[in-house]
């Protein structure tokens, strides 16, 4: 009952390092969920579909609603994972990752060569990794910075998990600023949708509407 978000926002590691050792599976109350900590449980609970289902966290769940493949089971996750699946399977992604990152790391390289000093995570690995599965998704004319800032901010809501006393959630900030980033999501995927359901392409949003 001790765990505080701020200590698992901090380092969560010592925290399953004790957990680990004195209970596996441990309610936690600042979080309001069951935490398992150790590898075999977890093995335990991910290859047993048949007792254990997918859950996805609160915080979660409000942030991306129900039926995606994060909270999904049984046939439902399969058919999902079936649309979803092809062009992301290792020898799949092996035919053209060469192709879509290499081009845009470099370009990004070039451009911050020259600084002396840079945050890699903010120079580097942000926008390359968001320009890569942004050019894949067919998401070209969006600029890097604002697919940053869409990651950024939804990953903050996603694991915005404080609750209080009551199992209500903490702080409402961060799920409003998701909300703001996913009607400005809708806002420019849905002309785009338009276009793709008459003239259908390679990228990964086409696929998956078709």
């Amino acid at each position: 009952e001790e765990i505080t978000m701020e200590e698992l926002d901090r380092d969560p590691n010592p925290i399953y390092e004790r957990l680990r050792r004195e209970a596996p599976v441990a309610y936690v109350p600042a979080v309001g969920m069951h935490v398992v900590a150790t590898r075999e449980l977890c093995l335990q609970i991910t290859q047993d579909p048949q007792a254990w289902s997918t859950v996805i966290a609160p915080s979660g769940g409000r942030t991306f609603g129900k039926g995606t493949v994060l909270d999904s089971n049984g046939e439902q996750h399969r058919r999902i994972r079936e649309w979803i699946d092809p062009q992301l399977r290792p020898a799949a992604v092996d035919t053209y990752v060469e192709a879509l990152v290499r081009p845009q790391a470099q370009r990004i390289l070039e451009r911050i060569e020259d600084l002396g000093a840079a945050d890699i995570q903010e120079a580097y690995f942000a926008p390359v990794s968001v320009r890569a599965v942004g050019d894949l998704m067919g998401l070209t004319d969006v600029p890097s910075e604002t697919l940053v800032r869409w990651f950024q901010t939804l990953a903050l809501s996603y694991g915005n998990a404080a609750v209080d006393e009551h199992g209500n959630f903490a702080d409402p900030a961060p799920f409003e600023a998701g909300d703001r980033v996913k009607e400005e999501i809708v806002a420019t995927v849905d002309p785009m949708l338009d276009h793709w359901t008459a003239h259908p392409d390679h990228t990964l949003i086409s696929r998956w509407l078709h």
